[in-house]
Order: C-alpha cells, then structure tokens, then sequence
C-alpha cells in the first residue's frame, strides 16, 4: 500500500509450498500481505510498523513531533527545531542566553495656551432736543366812530334880533390796538445712554509634542558561573550586631522577603512580632511601615500568629502564608495594620509561597503536608502540584517542604526545597501528585560537603538556570550550576554576626543590580551583598 505516497511494507508474511524432495522452489507461491500503516510520520520520519513511526534526525515523539536541542534553551526559550531555540522577548541567541539591549523612549509633551481676550465696549448716546416755539400775535383794533349831527335853527325874530342857534354834535373816533404776543419755547432734551460691553474670550491651546527617541546600549549583567559577590555584606535593615525587638527599625525572626521591583521597596515578613513590615531600598537603612498585621498572634483577619511567605500579585495585592493559622490570606494594595485580610484558602502548615506572575498561579509549601499546592489563577481550591504521596524520599514524595519558586522566566519548571530530606527537587510546567521530581541539589545526606546541602531552606533560580540555595544548617548561600552534582559557596559559610557571616539564612533573593539580598534570620536583620562580577 502507499502512504503520503510512499509504499509501506509492515509486515512481509512468506509462505512457502514444497513439491519436491529437490527443494526445486520454481513453483514456489509467495503470497505478501502488506498491514496499513495508521501512524502519520511528521518532520520526514517513516513508518516502520503498524502505528511505529522511525524519526529522522533531530526529531522525537510517536509522530516525530518533537524537536530535539542538544543544549538546553533557557530564558524561557523553546525548542522549536532541531538544535534551534525561539526565544522569548528581550532574548537571543543559539540557547537563549543574550539579553538584548534596552532601548527607551522619552517623550516630551509642552502645551502651550494662549488666551486672547477681546473686551468690546459699545457706547451709544443718543440726545434729543426738542424746541417747541410757539408764537401767538393777536391784534385787535377797534374803530368806533359815532357821528351825531344835530342841525337845530331856531329863528326866533323878537323885535329887531334875529338869533341863529347851530349845534353842531361831533363824533369821536377812538382806535384802540390791542397786540398780544405769547411766546411758549418747550425745550425738551432726552438723552438716552446705551453702553453695549462684549467681553470675547478666545482660548487657542497649542500642543506640541516633542518625541525624543533615545537608544541606550546597555550591558545588562547575565548572571552566570563567573558572577562573584562582596564577602562582606551591608546591613539595610534591622540590628547589625543581631539584636531583635519590635520598633519599626528591629526585626524578630525575619523569613519571608519579597522585591518589589518596580518601586525599589522589599517586603519581610516579621515572623515573632507577627507582622509584614515594606522598607524602601533607595535610601536604606530607614524606618519601615506596617502593611499587615502587628495586631497580636491570632488567627483573625487582621492578625497573623507566624506569617512565612509574602509576595505580590500582578495588582499589587499582598499574598501571606501564615504558618500557624493553616492559611492563605490577601491583603488589598497600600494596606496598614487596620486593614483586614480575605482568606484565600487553607494550606496546612504553610510556608514559603511563589507567583506565577505570567498566569497569576500562587504556589505554597504545605510543611506538615508534605506537598506544594497551587492556586490556579491565584484563586480558588488548592491543588497538589508536587508531592503529596506522605513524607518520604521517592521521587514522588516530599519530607517537610517549605521553599518554593517556580521560575517563569527561565526554565519554566517548580523548584522545591525538601528539608528533611536536604536536597533541592525540579518539576516540570503543570505537575501534580503523580509527577515524578528531579534532584537538582543535594540528596546525599546533611553534611557540609560541596555535594551536601544541610536544612535547605528556600531556592532562586538565575537567567544561566543555575540555582542558589540557603543552605541554612551550613550558615551559607550556594550555587549549582545546571546538571551539576556539587556546588560552591557564593558568601557566607560560619556562624556569626559578622559582615561576613550568616546565622541560618532564610529567603534570599536578587535585587535589579544583581546585588544579593539575605534573610538572616538568626541575627534579625536583612544583608546586601554587593554584585562585584558579572
């Protein structure tokens, strides 16, 4: 038969009939039956059985699926190819191993607002005047006149006298003018004052955006075998000389740290004063603040008896696994000692806690549990994600765990500190009580030796996949380098109060220069140990 277009022979059944004692096979039948292959072969691989594909090289898995990379991609970084990584952001390289420079924009925005102001006054007068003259002449003129004339003749002749009488009556004219003149002036003046103000108030914002595009070459420290430390360590928080007390510059029985980056502040967790205490790194030592807690032992949701593990989520809220009390319990961000906690579920005996801060998933070691659970998003009912078959030392069971951290970033993979059983285990992405773990350190016994780690405490893990353990019953931090099977001393390595020594550190952690940070408990104080190689 042909598969993808080549002829598959599975199995080759020959049977054979003999009809002479010559063994004369030229009439032998040769009957072939050819059983289908079911398997798909990817990458080139080819069908050699019934469902059995044989991969070429560089290639694994039933169905030659699976890249094969002779080197470990780190980072994050997956094997995509044969001998080929895809690194994630900020990465490159054959395995993921350079870190790609930093560029940064800065832009500048300058809003420039003028406000013109136009005032328009209007003033209209209006004045009328009005002259009303009136001018009355009234003349009058009367002319009487009466003429009476009486003609009397009397002739009265008395002897010799004639006398002659003559009345003459006269009229008399009389003209009288009357002129009357009325002058009325009416002067009215009406002055009407009408003042108009426009006030216009135009408002031009001009914006100009200034983007200034700067490309910093920077050569960011890749921390590796060949990092090295100061032997002698800065004091930034608590008593140099390992005195314990309850101000807000003591500690008493520090074991929980977390850093947060963003705001260059670190988190402890107080254990006997029963309190979570955040102090800032930009000019440490200083005075810290309470965050949670300092309200006596207790169990309620504004107490602790003895917090462990504390870290942030991706909203800042503040995650504690209170030893004590069985619990997990979250605190919003900015939280003060007056603030109340929400329970986010029960963990038995409660340690040392990781995020996940891709996924949100929070990991918490059960000591008496003998497990690591995990939060799935942060929330809901815990799960096994490593151990949980009772205390023991197979591959599947855990003694007293109570360091956890699960390495997003690099190698993808939950790491787990096995007290009793002093070694370090490693489990892949989405483990659970039936995975199996890896030692990665330890296991052969306590002791002091370069391939002995005695009471681990807590893990970190560096962009090179190689780990640093608080090897606390030896009173030092050390490395291992991946498939190592010892390690070295980074500091510390005598019990003391010197700068140089640790008494039983606990969480230890890397600030954003690649400075070591160190619980250590026994002396209650916080040490730095400066980066002095890269």
């Amino acid at each position: 038969m042909f598969l993808n277009g080549e002829l598959v022979l599975s199995k080759l059944f020959v049977i054979f009939r003999d009809y002479g004692t010559e063994k004369n096979y030229s009439n032998v039948c040769l009957f072939i039956f050819l059983e289908p292959c079911t398997a798909v072969c990817q990458n080139g691989g080819q069908c050699t059985g019934s469902n059995t594909c044989t991969c070429a090289t560089g290639w694994s898995g039933d169905t030659c699926t699976l890249a094969i990379c002779t080197s470990d991609c780190q980072n994050g970084g997956t094997c995509t190819a044969p001998d080929t990584c895809t690194c994630t952001n900020g990465w490159s390289g054959d395995t993921c191993t350079i870190e790609l420079t930093t560029s940064s924009t800065t832009t500048t925005t300058t809003t420039t607002t003028t406000t013109k102001t136009t005032t328009k006054t209007t003033t209209r007068t209006t004045t009328r005047t009005t002259t009303k003259t009136t001018t009355r002449t009234t003349t009058g003129t009367t002319t009487k006149t009466t003429t009476r004339t009486t003609t009397k003749t009397t002739t009265k002749t008395t002897t010799t006298t004639t006398t002659n009488k003559l009345t003459t009556t006269t009229t008399t004219t009389t003209t009288t003018t009357t002129t009357t003149t009325t002058t009325t002036t009416t002067t009215t003046t009406t002055t009407t004052t009408t003042t108009t103000t426009t006030t216009t108030t135009t408002t031009t914002t001009t914006t100009t955006t200034t983007t200034t595009t700067t490309t910093t070459t920077t050569t960011l420290c890749t921390l590796s075998s060949q990092s090295t430390w100061s032997q002698t360590a800065t004091t930034i928080f608590g008593s140099q000389a390992g005195t314990s007390g309850s101000t807000l510059s003591l500690l008493n029985t520090p074991i929980g740290m977390y850093y947060d980056q963003p705001n260059n502040n670190l988190i402890v967790s107080d254990f006997q004063n029963h309190r979570v205490l955040q102090l800032s790194l930009i000019n440490a030592p200083s005075v810290a603040t309470v965050i949670a807690g300092s309200n006596g032992a207790g169990c309620s949701l504004n107490q602790f008896t003895t917090p462990i593990g504390v870290g942030l989520d991706s909203s800042g809220q503040l995650n504690v696994a209170d030893t004590t009390c069985n619990r997990l319990i979250r605190f919003p961000s900015n939280s003060n000692s007056t603030i109340s906690g929400t329970s986010v579920g029960s963990v038995a005996g409660a340690e040392q806690l990781s995020i996940n801060a891709l996924t949100g998933d929070i990991y918490v070691a059960s000591y008496s549990g003998n497990a690591v659970y995990k939060f799935t998003g942060g929330s809901g009912s815990p799960v096994v994600a490593a151990g949980g078959n009772g205390a023991g030392s197979g591959l599947t069971q855990l003694s007293s765990p109570n360091g956890v951290y699960y390495d997003y970033l690099h190698t993808n993979a939950l790491y787990v500190t096995d007290l009793n059983n002093n070694r370090v285990m490693k489990y892949p992405s989405g483990s659970t009580s039936a995975t199996s773990g890896t030692v990665v350190a330890g296991g052969n016994g306590s002791g002091s030796g370069a391939n002995q780690v005695n009471s681990p405490r807590t893990i970190l893990v560096d962009s090179s996949g190689a780990l640093y353990i608080s090897d606390a019953g030896n009173n030092r931090v050390t490395r291992w380098l991946p498939n190592a099977t010892s390690g070295s001393t980074v500091v510390g390595g005598t019990s003391g109060t010197a700068s140089s020594q640790l008494n039983f550190p606990e969480k230890i952690l890397f600030d954003k220069n690649g400075n070591l940070l160190v619980v250590d408990r026994g002396n209650n104080r916080i040490q730095l140990f400066n980066l002095t190689t890269c």
